[in-house]
């Protein structure tokens, strides 16, 4: 039995509500909100107004079959996101006006939603995980997916903060969002066992919390499953509270002590940050029982991760499917610091919020995982004032971090910061990179990782290791002839050793079991070190019947050719970021490859162009970064 069923199982009492905000009727409350978050609503929901064609477009049966027939997934999501995020504009804006301006708007998105026959995309509509997905929704059956739970905690928010306005104008928009959520979330929540749920041993992710915050707040709302003392709703809510904690408490037991995300610093607003606001709503609506529900060590790691995997600026070490430009932390972050007593996660996220109100722009748009989220809007608008507010230093990173959970390794000097995956070819949202690192320089990429390209039917099929970004000859790893990693967790680093210190870290290990048996490699030997404040030494030593092993550089600068290094050597400029060595005892030959950057999603992190170097040579090479 887990820790957080093992609280709830231990609840005699009835369980409480969990507050959110204050209502729009609240005056005094919305009246405090800063003023340049709510210029920027109004703003936003006066464009939603001029364009309401554009702001909640026509969803037809067609389009939801797209997917299916060519794979695409974003004609779509655009369509359906779009809804979304300028109904919560519209919402926040009369919460914030209160004079009635928005509500017509607001009652156009909410029957916009309620009208469609499913919440859940087309790239997920499968009630089976990895199965063939259906052209269109059963609305006999409905999927819960991240989607329809956050479209259920979406129209719970709306009802708790304008139902008095709402009733106003008709009892029924209320009496529809209740009735929907009904069929499309709790019954479905309660009777049927999808996979992210973690039930039949079935691996959990991102998913597993993500979709539980959002049932959880759609039950813990006053008013939306009904009066909160009678016994029918009390019984359902511990029903609901009972599958949550199950859920979570698998999530726990398949994540870390350590607290590493291995999907990486994007997901990580998916899985820790989530799981934070699920921890939160068990605490507040499962009183006593529940009041040390933040108590373990575990969850402050959790907490914590995304300060270590920090490079630079906007940048971070983006294993897996995340981007390097992963996005500013905020006010979410800000909270499960508070809540776990981390002052450099309080600090990091203060300071972040900070650069974000600098750059003009709040809500990113744009990004539809955050911004379909009401409940995240509503927690920066009451609690940004307080983040400005603090002002404690940021505390010293650590200059050495290990993630043993998922073999991630982190160490840092004044002016660089460098990851190293020491793992297996088997985390969620897997690339093919076991031994692959990452470099920042003064704050600018040396050595890195492209990222993931906009999601598409082949992203997450049998097809995922054709697109580039995932291969391993894409990766800061030495490549053999034709042949690439594979995926799975039996494809890894052995005989790894991490050796932290003042004046040189180091992490060596053994990367033939990475690849295939057939590929030829006997041996493939990587040492990786930091030698503080001078440069970055990485060796390689292999052997095997293969043909040609070639050391892999991917940078975002174009590598020129600089001078002979010491013992006939080669040398490359990076840009303005540095210069890389490289010396093997037999002749080395090089090849620069122009990868062009098409991609949209790519495209938030990098220039037009990248690049990938390939040095061939025999058994041994040295490169040095400095």
């Amino acid at each position: 039995m887990g820790r957080i069923v093992s609280m709830l199982r231990s609840k005699q009492d009835s369980f409480g509500t969990f507050i959110p905000c204050p209502p729009a009727y609240d005056r005094a409350a919305w009246s405090a909100v800063d003023p340049v978050l709510a210029e920027e609503l109004r703003t936003q929901a006066d464009n939603v107004l001029a364009h309401p064609d554009t702001s909640f477009p026509h969803i037809t049966a067609s389009l939801y079959m797209d997917f299916c027939r060519t794979g695409n997934r974003i004609r779509f999501e655009n369509a359906y996101f779009t809804r979304r995020i300028s109904l919560n504009v519209c919402v926040l804006a009369e919460c914030i006006v209160h004079d009635g301006r928005y509500l017509d708007a607001v009652i156009d998105g909410i029957m916009a939603l309620c009208g469609e026959s499913g919440w859940v995309l087309p790239a997920h509509n499968s009630p089976v995980r990895d199965a063939p997905q259906l052209p269109l929704p059963d609305t006999a059956r409905p999927v819960l997916d991240l989607f329809a739970c956050e479209t259920g905690c979406q129209l719970a928010m709306i009802c708790w903060l304008l139902e008095k306005e709402l009733d106003e104008v008709s009892p029924a928009v209320c009496a529809r969002i209740r009735q929907e959520l009904q069929t499309r979330i709790f019954q479905p929540y309660l009777t049927s066992r999808f996979w992210w749920m973690g039930y039949d041993r079935q691996p959990t992710n991102n998913w597993t919390v993500w979709c539980t915050q959002n049932v959880l707040l759609a039950s813990f709302i006053p008013g939306i499953l009904g009066d909160g003392t009678d016994h029918r709703i009390q019984e359902i809510r511990r029903r609901i509270a009972a599958r949550a904690a199950f859920s979570i408490d698998r999530f726990l037991s398949e994540y870390g002590q350590d607290g590493c995300c291995d999907e990486g610093a994007q997901y990580y607003r998916h899985a820790g940050l989530c799981l934070y606001n699920a921890l939160e709503i068990l605490r507040e609506a499962g009183g006593a029982s529940c009041a040390d529900v933040f108590s373990s060590r575990q969850i402050k790691n959790i907490a914590e991760y995304i300060v270590n995997v920090h490079a630079a600026g906007t940048y971070y070490l983006n294993f897996a499917d995340c981007a390097a430009v992963a996005g500013r932390a905020g006010v979410r972050e800000y909270l499960f610091g508070r809540r776990c007593g981390s002052e450099p996660l309080m600090a990091f996220a203060a300071d972040d919020w900070r650069a974000r109100l600098a750059s003009g722009r709040v809500h990113n748009y744009t990004s539809s995982d955050d911004a379909l989220n009401l409940w995240y809007f509503v927690q920066e608008l009451f609690t940004s004032a307080e983040v400005i507010a603090y002002r404690k230093t940021r505390t010293e990173l650590q200059l050495d971090c290990a993630y043993p959970s998922t073999g991630l390794y982190i160490t840092r000097d004044s002016v660089r910061c460098l990851g190293i995956k020491a793992g297996n070819n088997g985390d969620s949202h897997n690339h093919n990179d076991t031994g692959s690192f990452i470099l920042y320089k003064n704050g600018l990429p040396f050595a890195i990782d492209a990222g993931v390209e906009t999601y598409s039917r082949k992203t997450f099929s049998a097809h995922r290791y054709e697109i580039w970004t995932m291969q391993s000859v894409y990766h800061n790893i030495t490549a053999f002839d034709d042949t690439m990693q594979q995926d799975g967790s039996a494809y890894r680093a052995s005989c790894v050793r991490y050796v932290p210190g003042p004046e040189r870290t180091s992490v060596s290990m053994r990367l033939e079991k990475a690849w295939p048996a057939e590929s030829g490699i006997d041996l493939y030997r990587r040492t990786v070190t930091l030698e503080k404040e001078r440069c970055v030494v990485v060796k390689d030593q292999v052997k095997g019947s293969f043909c040609m092993s070639y050391f892999t550089l991917m940078t975002a600068y174009k590598p020129v050719i600089a001078e002979a290094a010491q013992r006939g050597g080669l040398c490359f400029t990076i840009g303005g970021v540095g210069k890389v060595c490289f010396m093997s005892s037999g002749t080395m030959q090089w090849q620069i490859l122009d990868i062009p950057v098409t991609d949209e999603r790519l495209r938030q992190s990098w220039p037009d162009m990248l690049y990938r170097l390939r040095v061939s040579y025999t058994d041994h090479i040295t490169a040095e970064f400095i």
